[in-house]
């Protein structure tokens, strides 16, 4: 039997089915040679920006450096051993450093953005000889021999498998990017550290051992809520409220390590680890087998400024946009690479600064957070304040597990104690007050908070007594 010619024609109505299979056959020829061409040009362009970024650890190293400087300058600031006046002058004689180093970092984003505009160049050419090969596979597809399908058909998934390879190559770009960026805010905003002691400007002073202790609480009753069985999860991925009666999943983390500068001495001292509690919903490929897949993830942790906490013994500063943007970012590309549902509760002993609650909430302006996979509550853990964007539905039936429940009666109960007390006195020491009562120190420090905003008194640091309520 004579073998069926690779080509033949068609006179009728569906034309020349032959020079359409030429025709296919050179795009498919044409699809190779652009595909290892595109493939060796990104492999090349990757090689020379790993090159160009030989010096990024070194960059990285003058900025840890810098940003010690920086906490060392506010620690002294602080204990007094340095005046406003000096403080200024030695903040002077970093600004050259720091704009060096802005410069740097946006040199890195700069190289990184280039790769990336390249990448997309070759994704778009890469689809005009997809959507070329596809249209003419199409038009004649049941004309066609079979081993002329098989041919289109093997070009156009090696064109998808580039395409998606390039795809991963530029969300890691596109991650680096990020993390950069955020080192070149946190240098934006570094001064202000200093520059908001000179000023006076603190909103709250917060103890290691009071930071702790709420971090402790908090941790402690969202643990407590999430073992009352049995427990509703809302998974918004697969619209379905999951009715757990047995954790499979749960740990318990502490970050402390990560989450700072490294510090002395820290290891005798009572200060907050930035710890958390995480409970996971995972769904195997098999019902006994298989790989497992997660769903849902419901994770509350505190957060602390634990350098000022170790060298310091207390902290007063407010969360910022740009640190909580870094603590989101990799939880978001995590969530979105593993396509399951994040929901986070993340405490504060010294509160949140305005613009991050006003982005949390939603500002009316555009200006809110929004994930499709990663939904965020924050807590006030000292007020018992909590703040989300309301018109996310996805989280409503989450945010009675973080909230911070005080007894109102104790708090009541102390704070006519302090006002009895502070009719006779000029002040109040907080750990007199801790002694006399032996209340927790978190209501106490709460009754202390609230009866500052009633203009009762005011709150304030004196270095060898810690925290008092004065006139």
């Amino acid at each position: 039997m004579a073998k069926e010619p690779l080509f033949f024609k068609d006179e009728g109505a569906m034309g020349d089915v032959f020079e359409v299979a030429k025709k296919i056959v050179e795009e498919t020829r044409l699809s190779r040679d652009e595909r290892s061409r595109v493939a060796t040009i990104t492999e090349e362009r990757l090689k020379q920006l790993t090159g160009k970024f030989i010096e990024y650890d070194t960059i990285n190293g003058q900025n840890n450096e810098y940003r010690i400087r920086i906490h060392q300058l506010r620690v002294k600031l602080l204990k007094g051993e340095l005046t406003p006046e000096e403080a200024k002058t030695a903040l002077d004689a970093l600004a050259a450093e720091r704009e060096e180093l802005q410069k740097k970092y946006a040199g890195l984003i700069e190289l990184l953005d280039g790769q990336m505009k390249n990448i997309d160049t070759e994704v778009e050419t890469l689809k005009t000889r997809e959507a070329n090969l596809t249209r003419q596979r199409d038009q004649y597809h049941s004309a066609l021999h079979m081993e002329v399908k098989w041919l289109a058909e093997g070009e156009l998934k090696e064109i998808s498998g580039l395409k998606e390879s390039l795809k991963k190559k530029r969300e890691s770009l596109v991650e680096e990017k990020g993390l950069i960026f955020n080192k070149k805010a946190e240098l934006a905003e570094s001064f202000s550290l200093v520059e908001d002691v000179i000023g006076k400007k603190t909103t709250r002073y917060v103890s290691a051992d009071n930071a702790r202790i709420s971090e402790l609480s908090f941790l402690a009753r969202f643990d407590m809520k999430m073992n009352a069985f049995p427990v509703k999860i809302f998974s918004p991925q697969e619209s379905k409220t999951y009715t757990v009666t047995d954790w499979k999943k749960h740990y318990h983390y502490d970050a402390g390590k990560v989450a700072a500068p490294p510090v002395k001495d820290a290891a005798d001292k009572v200060i907050p680890v930035n710890a958390g509690s995480v409970y996971v919903i995972e769904h195997r490929d098999l019902a006994y087998f298989g790989k497992s897949h997660r769903k849902v993830v419901a994770e509350a942790f505190s957060y602390c400024n634990i350098s000022d906490y170790a060298d310091l013994g207390f902290d007063t500063r407010a969360v910022t946009l740009t640190t909580l943007m870094g603590v989101l970012r990799p939880i978001i590309q995590q969530a979105e690479a593993g396509n399951y549902y994040h929901v986070l509760g993340i405490a504060s002993p010294t509160g949140w600064a305005d613009d991050v609650i006003a982005w949390v909430k939603g500002d009316g302006m555009g200006n809110s957070y929004l994930s499709r996979n990663v939904a965020v509550c924050l807590i006030d853990s000292v007020i018992g304040e909590i703040y989300y964007n309301q018109n996310d539905t996805r989280i409503v039936s989450y945010i009675d597990y973080f909230r911070h429940e005080f007894d109102r009666e104790r708090v009541d109960k102390i704070k006519k104690v302090i006002r009895a007390d502070f009719d006779a006195v000029e002040y109040l020491e907080f750990e007199k007050m801790f002694e006399k009562t032996k209340e927790e120190r978190f209501i106490i420090q709460l009754a202390f908070y609230e009866l500052e905003r009633e203009k009762v008194g005011r709150i304030k640091f004196v270095e060898g007594v810690g925290m008092v309520f004065m006139r």
